[in-house]
C-alpha cells in the first residue's frame, strides 16, 4: 500500500485518481503539482495530487442581486426619454 508522501509513477497516479499524464504534466507545468524527476521517470506523491485539486477548486460565486430595473426597461426608459426631448426640442 502506498502512503501519501511515497513517490508513484506519473503514470500510476493517472491511472489511481483518474487523471490522464497529459493533464498533470499541464498542471506541473503551471506550478499547481510537484513532480520529480528519478532517472528517466517522473514521479508525483498521492498528498501533492490531494494538493493539486485543492489549488484547482473554483470558488463558488456570490449570486448577482437583481438589478433595480432590467435591460428591457432601462431600454425604454432611455427610449422614452430621447422620445421627449425630441418633443421639448420640437415645440422650441
Amino acid at each position: 500500500m502506498t502512503g501519501a508522501n511515497d513517490a508513484i509513477t506519473l503514470k500510476d497516479a493517472a491511472k489511481n485518481f483518474g487523471f490522464s499524464v497529459s493533464t498533470l504534466r499541464t498542471e506541473a507545468d503551471r506550478g499547481r503539482l510537484t513532480i520529480y524527476r528519478i532517472g528517466r521517470r517522473y514521479y508525483t506523491t498521492p498528498a501533492d495530487i490531494r494538493e493539486m485539486v485543492l489549488q484547482c477548486r473554483v470558488e463558488k460565486k456570490a449570486p448577482t442581486p437583481d438589478p433595480v430595473m432590467s435591460e428591457a426597461e432601462q431600454t425604454s426608459a432611455a427610449m422614452a426619454a430621447v422620445k421627449e426631448a425630441m418633443l421639448v426640442l420640437r415645440k422650441g
